[in-house]
């Protein structure tokens, strides 16, 4: 039994050095990398053969300063021997899913507009672009010879709103436009005429010159209050009576009328900007 251990070892350990010589013999050096590029190959195919030995563990590279100078003087690029120096493939960008904003439940949805907090729930009130106006009092300016005011109304269509709000002290929400906030909104009454409802959103003529805005009269008192990003909540500073009502905010003709400049409104010009009218019934 010794002896045939003995024939075992002698027979195959003289093979296991040249095994050993043979594995030694392909690992990737300096050399080999440098007649790579000497044959024309492209950096994607050396930095792959180079990434492909890496994951078996044949690699046997020089990076000392001494050993890039020949690198950098056999032409290899700085591609080529940043991989020598990590091999290891660049990890993975994670990729993130992107997530749905979470609204607070306290807040109405991010979206420009004027909701009345009823309950739990957010109800939009629809808007509208103002772009209808009319001059009245003319009349009355031609028998006191200019010196009685003219005013210039916007209007809307319809004896009534759509929109109605069975609360006398509703609370509402303001998702403002970005750059606005809600001093740029005003709360109004409307005046029902015919089949349609009106707003003075400005005076001109007579002995104090043009003026803009709303009438103090009918405008409607109110606390706004901070809320969130664009966001304001209202509240009433009394109990509102049934009519017909609006937020409105304008977009410049009151600025321009302030100005002086009252032959658009004269010419039948058009107010700009954006109303939100609703109803409080009897």
């Amino acid at each position: 039994m010794k002896r045939r251990t003995f024939l075992f070892a002698a027979l195959f350990l003289p093979i296991l050095p040249a095994t050993w010589s043979q594995q030694l013999g392909k690992r990737i050096t300096n050399k080999d990398v440098i007649d790579m590029v000497g044959l024309g190959l492209s950096d994607d195919i050396i930095i792959t053969k180079i990434r492909s030995a890496a994951a078996g563990g044949t690699l046997q590279f020089d990076t000392s300063v001494d050993s890039l100078k020949e690198l950098k003087a056999a032409k290899v690029s700085d591609e080529v021997i940043k991989v020598m120096i990590n091999p290891a493939p660049p990890a993975a960008p994670v990729v993130v899913a992107a997530t749905p904003i979470s609204n607070d439940p306290g807040l109405p949805p991010p979206e420009v507009g004027v909701y009345w907090k009823n309950s739990n729930a957010f109800v939009l009130i629809e808007g509208q672009a103002i772009s209808q106006a009319k001059v009245g009092g003319k009349a009355g300016s031609m028998f006191t010879y200019g010196m009685r005011n003219e005013h210039w109304d916007a209007y809307l269509n319809g004896p009534q709103s759509k929109n109605v709000i069975n609360d006398r002290q509703p609370v509402f929400y303001l998702y403002v436009p970005d750059g606005a906030s809600a001093s740029d909104f005003i709360l109004i009454i409307l005046e029902k005429k015919g089949n349609r409802r009106e707003f003075q959103i400005g005076s001109f003529g007579g002995i104090t010159g043009g003026k803009s805005g709303v009438k103090r009269d009918k405008e409607v008192a109110f606390t706004a209050e901070h809320a969130g990003i664009r966001t304001y909540k209202i509240k009433l500073d009394a109990a509102m009576k049934p009519g017909e009502y609006a937020f409105f905010m304008g977009t410049g003709q009151q600025a321009t009328m302030a100005g002086g400049s009252t032959g658009g409104a004269r010419s039948g010009g058009a107010a700009a900007g954006r109303i939100y009218d609703f109803r409080i019934p009897e």
